[in-house]
C-alpha cells in the first residue's frame, strides 16, 4: 500500500461531495478513475496531493512517497525545454558537479591520486546505478514520443499552452516518481503522441491513477476503473471495456435487488397494518408485540438504493431536406500556412449519408480543411464545390458566444420565444432549474458545448461539421452525443482523436499525411 483512504469526507459549501469514501493504491495499480463531470475527481488527486483538506477520515501515504503530477498553474522561466527538463534531477546534477571536481584536480600531482581515484570511481558507480547516462537519452526519446523533438531548444515562453503541458507531462514521466496521477494526459497528443503515452504506461513498473474520457486508452493502459458515483467509489476489475460489463451487470442486479427489497418492505408493511387491526379488534396484546417485532426488523434493514441512471440529456436532430447526393467535391486542392505546406494535389468526394472522420497529425492541417469547407479560408490552389441544397450545422473547437454575459434562459429564448418550452429544452441538454439563471461566461467547457449543441439542434441541418467534438465532455456525455448521433441521416465530416468516438460513429476517413489528403 502507497496510499491510503478511509472513510473520507468531503464537503463544499455545505454539499457533501464524498461521503466515508474509502480508495487503496498499491505499488503497481494501474487504474483509471472515471465520473461524471462535477463528482470530484480532480478534488481527489488534489486531497491526495494535500492541496485539499479533508472534513473527516484519514489520508496515509507511504513515508518518502514521490507523486508525478501536472500542476494547474505552469510558470515558463527563461529556460530551454532541455535545460528546464535536465535540472529536476538535481541528484544526478550534483553528483556530475562532485565528479567534474575531481576531475580537475587529477591533473595536479599535489594531491593524492589514489584517493581521488576511488572517490570519483565511486561516484560514477552511483551515478551509473541512477541512469546518468541514459538520461539526455531518456529526454530525447520521451520529448519525440510526445511530438517535442523540433523544440528541444526553444525557450519555455515561446511554447505553445498546449506545448508546455506537454512539456510538463514529460517532466513527471521521466523522473523518479513512485505514483502518477494523471488528469486528462491526451487532451494534448495527437494519435502517435497517444499511442506512445500508451506503450511507455504499459511497460513502467509505476503505479498510476489516470483520469481521462479517452475511453480506447483506458481500454489500452487500466488495469483496474474505479468510478465515483453518488460520493463513493466503485471498483471494478479489468479494463475500460470490462468496467462497462461489470457495470451494466451490477446495476441489474442493483435493480433486482431493490425491486425485491421493496416487495418485501410492502410485505412487512401489511403484515404490520394486518397485525394491528387484528390487536384492535380482538384486544389482543400478543398480535401488537408481533406488529412491534416487525417494525425493528423493518428498522434494521439496510435500504438498497436503486441504480440512478445518467439523465438523458440530447434531443434528436431535425434534419433537413435531402442534400444532392454529391456533398463535397474536391480537385487537386492546395493550402499553404504561412511558409508550411499543409496539403497539396488531393482530390476527393464526400457523398450524401457519409461519416468522415477527418485524422491526420497536430498541425498537419485537419481544421484547416474544415474551415475550406466552410468557406472561411480561401484555397491556395485547385478547386472545392458544395453540393446542392446543403444546410451546415458547425461545432467549432473554440467556442465564442455573443453576448457571454446573458443569462441562459434569457439567451436561449432568442431561439425559443416561448419560456416554458426554452426551459424544457435547456432540461433535455442538462440545465436544471438553478441552472438556467447561470451566465454564459461562467459555464464550465462541457456545458459551454451542450449549450452550443442545443442552438445548433434547433436548425434542420443536413452536413454536420464537428472540430475535436468531445473535448471537455465527460464519457456519459460523449456516449449521449453517440446515441445522438446514430439518429441523424444526414453526412457527418467531423476532426477527432477519440478512437472509440471515431469508430463507433465514422464509416470512413479523410487522412492528411505526407502532404496529402486521401479517402479510405
Amino acid at each position: 500500500m502507497i496510499i491510503q483512504i478511509n472513510k473520507m469526507t468531503k464537503n463544499f459549501g455545505g454539499t457533501s461531495l464524498f461521503e466515508e469514501l474509502s480508495l487503496t493504491i498499491q505499488s503497481e495499480d494501474k487504474m483509471g478513475l472515471v465520473g461524471q463531470n462535477g463528482t470530484g475527481k480532480t478534488t481527489l488527486f488534489q486531497i491526495i496531493l494535500g492541496h485539499e483538506g479533508i472534513d473527516e477520515g484519514q489520508l496515509a501515504k507511504r513515508k518518502g512517497l514521490k507523486i508525478g503530477w501536472i500542476p494547474q498553474e505552469l510558470e515558463s522561466p527563461e529556460l530551454t525545454v532541455f535545460e528546464y527538463l535536465i535540472q529536476s534531477f538535481t541528484e544526478l546534477e550534483t553528483i556530475q558537479q562532485q565528479m567534474r571536481k575531481y576531475e580537475a584536480q587529477m591533473n595536479d600531482f599535489t594531491i593524492d591520486l589514489e584517493r581521488t581515484m576511488r572517490l570519483y570511481g565511486d561516484l560514477q558507480q552511483t551515478f551509473e546505478s541512477l541512469g546518468g547516462y541514459e538520461v539526455e537519452d531518456r529526454l530525447a526519446g520521451t520529448l519525440k514520443g510526445l511530438g517535442l523533438a523540433q523544440h528541444h531548444q526553444t525557450l519555455l515562453s515561446n511554447l505553445s499552452g498546449g506545448e508546455r503541458v506537454r512539456v510538463e507531462l514529460a517532466k513527471i514521466l521521466v523522473q523518479d516518481s513512485d505514483v502518477l496521477l494523471l488528469d486528462e494526459p491526451t487532451n494534448h497528443l495527437d494519435l502517435t503522441g497517444i499511442h506512445w503515452l500508451e506503450n511507455y504506461l504499459k511497460s513502467t513498473k509505476k503505479a498510476y491513477v489516470v483520469i481521462s474520457h479517452d475511453r480506447a486508452f483506458l481500454d489500452q493502459i487500466t488495469q483496474r476503473i474505479v468510478e465515483i458515483e453518488d460520493g463513493q467509489l466503485v471498483n471494478y476489475p479489468g479494463n475500460y471495456s470490462r468496467y462497462m460489463e461489470l457495470k451494466n451487470e451490477r446495476h441489474q442486479l442493483l435493480q433486482k435487488n431493490f425491486e425485491l427489497q421493496q416487495k418485501e418492505i410492502q410485505r412487512l408493511k401489511r403484515m404490520i397494518h394486518r397485525y394491528r387491526q387484528w390487536g384492535n379488534e380482538g384486544d389482543n396484546e400478543a398480535f401488537f408485540r408481533k406488529a412491534k417485532e416487525i417494525e425493528r426488523r423493518l428498522e434494521k434493514l439496510i435500504l438498497i438504493k436503486a441504480p440512478i441512471p445518467p439523465k438523458k440529456r440530447l434531443n434528436k436532430i431535425h434534419a433537413a431536406n435531402r442534400s444532392g447526393n454529391e456533398v463535397v467535391i474536391a480537385k487537386k486542392i492546395g493550402q499553404v500556412m504561412g511558409d508550411h505546406l499543409l496539403f497539396s494535389d488531393s482530390s476527393f468526394s464526400v457523398y450524401r449519408g457519409e461519416r468522415l472522420a477527418i485524422t491526420g497529425e497536430n498541425g498537419s492541417g485537419k481544421s484547416t480543411l474544415l474551415k475550406l469547407i466552410l468557406g472561411e479560408y480561401d484555397l491556395d490552389e485547385g478547386e472545392m464545390t458544395l453540393g446542392a441544397s446543403l444546410k451546415i450545422g458547425y461545432l467549432p473547437q473554440k467556442l465564442v458566444f455573443e453576448q457571454p454575459e446573458n443569462r441562459l434562459l434569457t439567451y436561449v429564448k432568442n431561439w425559443i420565444a416561448d419560456e416554458q418550452i426554452a426551459r424544457q429544452t435547456l432540461a433535455q441538454y442538462g440545465f436544471y432549474k438553478e441552472d438556467v439563471t447561470k451566465r454564459i461566461k461562467d459555464l464550465s467547457g462541457g456545458e459551454q458545448v451542450r449549450l452550443y449543441l442545443l442552438l445548433l439542434f434547433q436548425e434542420k441541418i443536413n452536413l454536420l461539421i464537428l472540430d475535436e467534438p468531445t473535448n471537455h465532455l465527460d464519457i456519459y456525455m460523449r456516449e449521449e452525443i453517440e446515441a445522438l448521433l446514430s439518429t441523424f441521416t444526414g453526412t457527418i465530416l467531423a476532426v477527432t482523436h477519440d478512437r472509440y468516438f471515431l469508430e463507433k460513429n465514422f464509416d470512413g476517413q479523410l487522412i492528411i499525411a505526407n502532404e496529402t489528403i486521401h479517402k479510405i
